[in-house]
């Protein structure tokens, strides 16, 4: 059954004229295997074929399969397994996610370092209100996110940036300060001296930024501040103990008519 799935995605990227630029041919010991991306979480932008973005997605790698939360809030698409394969510093991979109403998108990309680039197509894609049938096979493209419409302004109060969380990303639960969780699981993620919480990122396009961290006993104590052109500052504190994090976050937005203040818990575990 797996092969005639693999047999109509390559026919569907035929007819599409949908090719990938991926890494040449691989040999059998180094293909096939998910552990080269698992544990990974991109943040990206996507559109369709030819067209500008259109939004913000998170991708996800986890126990051997892909997940995009905005397909899967949105659509119902549930997670699919996924194969990678690496030649040089190179990753290459392949996907399916199905939705029980909304058809199947078929995912291929590259990942080199921090960078995913993914070409996919979206068959079965439910028609709008004016269209009396389902549209022919949509082309997408997405990649991550490099250039953001605001500048980071650093770590609060001026403290210096820090690596020492570098490499962690943890899935968390959070909610208004006092209240009971009420938001979608967020992955807070540190890489290459920034901290980004990727629900924010996605939702309301808030940036990456340089964080601070010192190291206290047994715990790391974070801060971080990141902006959006749209919903104003966030400014985090944190403190990471072993493989738990517990954080906050001051959401300040001020317009002309009022000013936003509300305080947000977030907690939750490394990823591994």
């Amino acid at each position: 059954m797996r092969s005639v799935h693999f047999r109509r995605r390559n026919y569907i990227l035929l007819v599409s004229s949908l090719y990938f630029l991926l890494a040449g041919p691989l040999s059998a010991e180094n293909s096939g295997q998910k552990a080269y991306l698992d544990k990974e979480v991109f943040l990206v932008e996507r559109g369709e074929m030819g067209k500008k973005s259109e939004g913000k997605d998170t991708y996800v790698f986890l126990d051997g399969n892909f997940r995009s939360n905005y397909y899967e809030k949105k659509y119902g698409f549930e997670p699919g397994e996924y194969t990678a394969a690496k030649k040089g510093d190179t990753i290459t991979f392949s996907a399916e996610t199905r939705s029980t109403s909304n058809g199947t998108i078929y995912w291929e990309g590259t990942v080199d370092g921090h960078e995913i680039d993914v070409r996919y197509i979206w068959e079965g894609k439910p028609a709008k209100w004016f269209q009396s049938k389902k549209p022919n096979p949509s082309e997408y493209w997405a990649r991550s996110v490099t250039t953001w419409p605001t500048e980071d302004p650093g770590p609060p109060g001026g403290a210096p940036p820090s690596n020492l969380l570098d490499g962690k990303i943890f899935l968390v639960e959070s909610g208004e300060q006092g209240k009971e969780a009420s938001h979608h699981e967020d992955y807070l993620v540190f890489r290459d001296g920034t901290f980004i919480s990727t629900e924010c990122g996605e939702m309301l396009n808030y940036r990456e930024s340089g964080y601070s961290a010192k190291r206290e006993g047994d715990e790391i104590h974070f801060q971080a501040q990141s902006t959006s052109p749209e919903h104003g500052v966030m400014i985090w504190e944190g403190t990471v103990r072993g493989d738990t994090m517990g954080a906050t976050a001051r959401w300040i937005d001020k317009r002309w008519y009022w000013t936003i203040d509300r305080m947000y818990w977030f907690r939750g575990k490394l990823v591994q």
